[in-house]
């Protein structure tokens, strides 16, 4: 129910119009069952991504984010299960303890084991087309 004593008609918040809209659709997109204490987590983690993509999209100059969080670099250490299957063996590991685990299963496991460099660049495009008007 509108209130008319707490509709606000200021000029500046007609810029924030479209930021309700995402934060309106994500309240009515997120499913959630009341009294399921996963609930809050779910739609918080929803709420703050979808105002991040259109912040990130709407509002920061391009390249921002990418100056602002550089590359995430992970380590894997997979051993060779059969000639040419690889098995991961510990993910997400810092190199140093990457080292350690690929050594420790050379030498425990007598099988072939190598270390995988994984690079995630997080980014955020403008969709083609974009007017502003619906950011997601």
């Amino acid at each position: 129910m509108n209130r008319p004593d707490r509709v606000r008609t200021d000029p500046d918040l007609a810029e924030l119009a479209p930021l309700a809209q995402v934060i309106a659709r994500t309240l009515r997109d997120t499913p959630i069952r009341l009294g399921d204490p996963g609930a809050a987590p779910d739609l918080v983690g929803a709420l703050t991504a979808a105002v991040a993509v259109y912040i990130g999209r709407e509002v920061l100059p391009p390249g921002a984010l990418d100056e602002a969080r550089p590359p995430t670099v992970a380590w894997d250490v997979e051993i060779e299960h059969r000639p040419g299957q690889w098995v991961t063996f510990s993910p997400d590991c810092p190199l140093p303890a990457a080292l350690e685990w690929c050594a420790s299963a050379k030498e425990n496991t007598r099988q072939p084991a190598r270390i995988v460099r994984r690079t995630t660049i997080t980014t955020i495009e403008p969709i083609q087309g974009s007017t502003g008007a619906d950011p997601t």
